[in-house]
């Protein structure tokens, strides 16, 4: 399950992100508002709450794979994060953020207020 965050404006995006994702859940939801805000701006930032997250159907890996690839316009990412998050996420999304060389930070549920703040600064 994605869906788009109302706190989300302009060139700064946020999604809520739990159980398990599917392709469905990036070509509905999460590849078309990224694309929109990339034709809009040439850099964007994207606040992830992760909920209950339980991984990616095979379809889903792929579109998450294929998704880093195309969006290397995110500058800057905050992750909030919940009790259910595994070390080994934080080391996907630290590869990720090399290779794309997009600042990240990581956050606990309680402390998003401080996500969004950091990622309008």
């Amino acid at each position: 399950m994605i869906e788009r965050l109302p706190e989300s404006s302009g060139n700064i995006l946020g999604f809520r992100i739990g159980g398990k994702l599917t392709e469905a859940d990036y070509l509905d939801i999460l590849v078309p508002e990224m694309e929109k805000a990339m034709k809009e701006y040439p850099k964007i930032r994207v606040v992830w709450v992760m909920e209950k997250f339980e991984g990616w159907t095979v379809g889903g890996a792929l579109e998450d794979f294929l998704l880093g690839l195309k969006f290397s316009a995110v500058e800057r990412m905050a992750t909030v994060i919940d009790e259910s998050w595994d070390e080994w996420l934080t080391l996907l999304f630290k590869t990720f953020t090399t290779l794309t060389r997009t600042e990240l930070r990581f956050f606990k549920k309680e402390r998003l207020g401080e996500a969004w703040e950091w990622i309008r600064t």
